[in-house]
């Protein structure tokens, strides 16, 4: 079954979309960021896990199963979050450090309804929290998308669908419009609104080197221990990156990814998740606003197979 599926796609699948690992190990750090006119500033220490794989069902069809696990370590300086806010709140008045995580599964659906045209549908149902107290149905979310890409002519695919997630805090529903185009042998150029854009040359099989930029982030439920009775709140993270990259290809199965770049803007909304107490001398006032520019470095490991 797998032969006569790659005889039919296998030269559709290997042009439709950049080199990406099935299974993924990776570090972001991101030091001395600053939101807007908040005092102080905080590092994050990024690592992510990220696992998929796809079992073919027809000669047509496929579905995925995958597992991903992303982690954000938030240091902040004693100064961050104390603008407006007392003691009360913590040891020192600030937002302090944060742990966040983003676990959960991947489940899709791939078909192509003729051979120039391939619906992908995916879900990716988890926990979005600081995993402090007990969970509630607002410590989950589902992000999830449906794209279509046709193949107009051999070198160009076009891309379009909808996508749900919490990157963007006031538009979690959003279309997807993009394409795949390689302009020459070894040079593409990758775009997938509103998400990420890329540009990408291979001078050899092994090695490739881009420019690009990126959306992440997502929407995670804080817990505050800090009063009685359950104090909880949303919390938003968003930066928008710039890079530039190195992938190397130790062989079919082993690469690994290098990128440093800036931190362009994004936006944050942070809480200690005690925005419901009664008691107004102790709620946390949001530190709430657009990050300033700062550095970015990454490092992946990937596996195929």
């Amino acid at each position: 079954m797998s032969r006569l599926f790659r005889q039919a796609h296998g030269e559709f699948l290997d042009r439709h979309e950049r080199f990406d690992p099935q299974l993924e190990l990776s570090l972001s750090f991101l030091p001395n960021q600053r939101v807007a006119d908040e005092p102080g500033d905080f590092d994050l220490l990024r690592y992510d896990f990220d696992i998929e794989t796809p079992l073919i069902i027809t000669t047509e069809a496929y579905l995925l199963f995958g597992l991903y696990h992303y982690g954000r370590s938030y240091s902040a300086s004693s100064a961050f979050g104390t603008a407006n806010n007392t003691a009360s709140i913590n040891a020192e008045g600030s937002f302090g450090d944060e742990t966040l995580t983003a676990a959960g599964a991947r489940l899709g659906l791939g078909w192509f309804l003729n051979e120039n045209l391939l619906m992908e549908i995916q879900t990716n149902p988890g926990v979005y929290s600081d995993l402090e107290n007990s969970l509630g149905h607002k410590d989950y979310d589902f992000p999830s998308s449906a794209l279509f890409t046709y193949r107009a002519i051999d070198n160009f695919f076009f891309k379009f669908g909808a996508r749900y997630s919490q990157v963007y805090e006031d538009a979690p529903w959003l279309p997807y419009l993009g394409f795949s185009w390689e302009m020459a042998e070894g040079l593409r150029l990758d775009l997938l609104a509103p998400e990420f854009i890329e540009l990408s040359f291979w001078p050899t099989a092994s090695t490739s080197f881009a420019f690009g930029a990126e959306v992440t982030g997502a929407q995670y439920r804080m817990h505050s221990t800090l009063f009685t009775g359950k104090q909880e709140a949303n919390l938003q993270v968003q930066e928008v990156i710039s890079y530039i990259g190195v992938t190397h290809r130790f062989s079919d199965s082993l690469s690994l990814q290098a990128r440093g770049g800036i931190v362009l803007a994004g936006d944050y909304d942070l809480t200690t998740g005690a925005e419901q107490s009664t008691n107004l001398a102790n709620r946390f006032d949001r530190v709430e606003g657009a990050l300033d520019q700062g550095f970015y470095a990454d490092i992946t490991f990937g596996i195929n197979w």
